[in-house]
């Protein structure tokens, strides 16, 4: 019998459409670590060039090749690790993905690579990028520490990764359901009845998917079953994640303290668009003047809709936490007879697919083609080519996983899992990962998809020379603004009109639902943002310089804003953002927000103006992080970013 590890690395390939390699646990790890073995091998022959041929050439484009040489596995394995239906391949993804880091923190801490990369001269503007982002690399991961802060850095790094990856395990293999009487579904769609079943006394048993759990608060007239998921949802990280994430803060904090700054935030925003976070804050404190007079007003509103449905006075109608929703949704059908199930019926789920497909290809020049003998880790998932729509040229691969399953990563994200490299000649690969209803999306999933589409689109259509650079390896408070840009195509009459195309049975989407979607799009903005805001903070407050318990200091400062903190429930423990890659940095949502309402101004009144789409692509998306993102933006801007948009949309102005 053949060495299965020698059939693994002989499997043949085809240049022209890299693809997602399907492991098996005991192939995974067999990889994985052959992987790293040949990678280590060939970062020591780059430690060991002579300083005197330390060239671009000699250190840069080897340095790519071995970059390339671990994303080939471990982009594959960071995303089977949350898609795959096999327990024992997550679970082996995990062990690999330990072993990537401490791989990782070796290499940026040895001195002779770090003597190599100053030692280069950098000839272009993506070499020196190059150049500078791998001596910070360095510089972050200790290098220029004393060895005993250097080793307790890399066994924190290792630490930091296995608790991220047991806070994301606890929420996604959560079998926890909640069960509600036949009483308490009342005002259900009899569509999601459908789908989720009834048992023989009526009654109904779900989860937290997000099909699941959305539609139930939008639509259950129960306010006591609404309270009850409410809770439940917010406890699905169970206790242990509270326990995980204290441990997360305190070894950041431990990380800043190695390096002599005040707080983890000094230690991440110095590599980030705001630089500082004394920034973040006066940003936060902007945003809160502004956004707490909107969120007053919208929930004044909410409390008219919920005196006059329940017969009781607008003084003794609060909003709690589990009626927003519900509230919302009432006050968008009555005021703009928005109905988020009835606008299933426009946007089913397969056309709305092929629908984002087409407005992608004609904004951005592109042709996808659906390919069906690619090797896929479930049923569900589409592969597609992406071709250059003038030359027919091959530019990469996109993977489509939309639906929930058992195991299955719980929320909507993409996986950039292959980074070009026109120096290697590279294509790349991007996944979107979602889990919408089957039958069809609400507008607001709409939007979801559209946002993380553009993620899969930054990462595709991006062109650089290193794979260092690719795709959405942009400062992480860049990152959203792309994504945030696309989804005011979900708002717009020339990009809606084209879903007509798709879906010749659909209710047609005329001006008058188009204006009526913004205008419920635009109320509740002071809600939205008000939430946003207290992410941010709270994510600042666990970044800061005496960070507390994470549930004790949510409590406080949710307990402040105006719905309040409820009882009985640990957040915290559902945030994994910032148990992962988003720490001291959640604010970024907000920051490129800012910058993407701005960027869709170059757009005129046609957000279909292939002309600006392509110009988008080129000096946005195909540069991925070549350059500083503040150049790349204003440069096709031709002006510095405005800020004027955002906060208008928040007042409900625009």
């Amino acid at each position: 019998m053949a060495d299965p590890m020698t059939e693994i690395l002989e499997r043949p390939h085809t240049f022209e459409r890299p693809t997602i390699p399907v492991f098996t646990a005991g192939e995974l790890a067999a990889i994985a670590a052959s992987a790293l073995e040949e990678a280590r091998r060939l970062m020591k022959e780059i430690a060991s060039i002579p300083m005197e041929r330390a060239s671009a050439e000699t250190i840069l484009d080897a340095w790519d090749a071995v970059n390339i040489l671990v994303e080939d596995v471990f982009g594959p394995v960071s995303l089977l690790n949350s898609v795959h239906p096999d327990k024992d391949v997550r679970d082996a993804a995990d062990v690999a993905l330990v072993q990537e880091s401490i791989f990782m923190t070796e290499v940026f801490q040895n001195e002779a690579l770090y003597e190599r990369v100053r030692g280069v001269v950098p000839h272009s503007i993506a070499q020196k990028q190059l150049r500078k982002d791998l001596l910070e690399a360095f510089e972050d991961s200790g290098v220029s520490l004393p060895a005993e802060k250097r080793q307790r850095f890399k066994d924190i790094t290792e630490r930091l990764t296995e608790l991220s990856q047991e806070f994301a395990r606890n929420i996604r293999e959560n079998q926890t359901t909640v069960r509600f009487t036949a009483e308490e579904c009342e005002g259900l769609p009899q569509s999601y009845l459908d789908r989720v079943g009834r048992k023989e006394d009526g009654s109904i048993e779900v989860g937290f998917d997000y099909p699941d759990y959305q539609p139930f608060m939008m639509n259950a007239k129960s306010e006591a079953a609404r309270k009850r998921y409410y809770i439940a949802n917010n406890n699905r990280g169970t206790p242990r994640n509270l326990e995980v994430l204290d441990e997360i803060v305190a070894l950041r904090k431990e990380i800043a303290d190695l390096y002599g700054v005040p707080s983890f935030a000094h230690y991440v925003t110095k590599r980030r668009m705001v630089e500082n976070p004394e920034t973040v804050r006066r940003f936060l404190d902007d945003v809160k003047n502004v956004v707490t007079e909107a969120e007053m007003r919208d929930l004044a509103e909410l409390a008219e809709v919920k005196a006059q449905l329940e017969g009781i006075p607008v003084e003794q109608a609060g909003i709690s936490r589990w009626e927003m929703t519900y509230y919302r949704e009432r006050l968008r059908e009555q005021r703009f007879a928005i109905d988020q199930e009835e606008l299933r019926r426009y946007f089913p789920s397969k056309p709305a697919i092929e629908w984002m497909l087409t407005i992608s290809e004609r904004l951005y020049g592109l042709r996808f083609e659906r390919v069906n003998s690619v090797a896929l880790w479930h049923e569900d998932v589409i592969y597609l080519d992406v071709l250059d729509a003038a030359s027919g040229a091959f530019i990469g691969g996109i993977y489509l996983d939309l639906y929930p399953r058992d195991g299955k990563y719980k929320h909507a994200a993409a996986w950039p899992v292959r980074g070009v490299s026109r120096k290697a000649g590279r294509k790349p690969i991007s996944v979107l990962v979602t889990n919408f209803n089957r039958q069809g999306l609400t507008h607001d999933e709409v939007e979801t998809l559209l946002h993380e589409f553009g993620h899969v689109l930054h990462g595709v259509l991006s062109h650089t020379e290193y794979n260092a650079h690719s795709g959405t390896s942009v400062e992480n408070d860049f990152v959203e603004a792309p994504s945030q840009m696309y989804e005011e195509w979900a708002l717009r009459m020339e990009s809606l009109r084209l879903m007509r195309e798709e879906c010749g049975e659909c209710p047609a989407i005329d001006e008058t639902l188009v204006k009526r979607l913004n205008q419920a799009k635009r109320f509740g903005a002071g809600i939205d943002y008000g939430r946003q805001h207290l992410y941010a903070a709270f994510d600042m407050a666990l970044s800061g310089e005496s960070p507390r318990p994470a549930l004790e200091v949510w409590r406080e400062m949710e307990g402040a804003t105006p719905m309040g903190h409820v009882d009985g429930t640990a957040f915290p423990g559902t945030f994994e953002h910032i148990a992962s890659g988003y720490a001291a940095g959640y604010y970024g949502y907000m920051w490129a927000k800012v910058i993407a309402l701005d960027l869709v101004s170059a757009f005129g009144t046609d957000l279909m103006n292939g002309e600006v789409g392509r110009r988008f692509r080129e000096m946005i998306l195909s540069r991925g992080s070549e350059e500083p993102a503040r150049e790349l933006v204003e440069r096709f801007l031709g002006r510095p970013v405005s800020s004027d948009a955002f906060f208008e949309m928040i007042r409900g102005e625009s």
